[in-house]
């Protein structure tokens, strides 16, 4: 019994050709090297912009934290935000753990009315010391 089990699920696996994982492997190579010339966020940005970004990045994984906080008061789980949503269960782990790190406004929209939120965007002063 343990054999013909091992066999059917190595059938499954081994279910894609290797023509196929070749074909993929070098789409993926030649992704790579058009790719190896493009600057990365150190070319694009200054050291002042690098840093103006935090303060934004940080707001957002509060905002997100507040939602996730409202999604477990209300007793859902992703599976229901999903439902709810549209979204895949991943996708909404990924921005609640923060390995979404740029999620758009609808897709932010979604999830706060999901879980009986809506969002709200405001703009304080800033805080600036002008030497004259």
């Amino acid at each position: 019994m343990l054999v013909s089990i091992v066999s059917i699920m190595s059938k499954k696996i081994s279910s894609v050709s290797k023509v196929a994982i070749a074909a993929a492997r070098k789409r993926a190579k030649q992704t790579r090297q058009q790719l190896q010339d493009k600057p990365g966020p150190s070319e694009l940005l200054t050291a002042k912009e690098r840093a103006d970004a935090a303060p934004f990045y940080f707001s957002l994984r509060a905002y997100i934290q507040q939602l996730k906080k409202a999604r477990e008061a209300a007793g859902l789980t992703l599976a229901d935000v999903s439902s709810r949503t549209g979204m895949a269960v991943e996708s909404l782990s990924r921005l609640e753990t923060g390995a979404l790190t740029n999620p758009t406004w609808k897709t932010l929209g979604l999830y706060a009315k999901a879980v009986g939120r809506h969002p709200h965007l405001t703009a304080e002063i800033e805080n600036r010391h002008n030497d004259k």
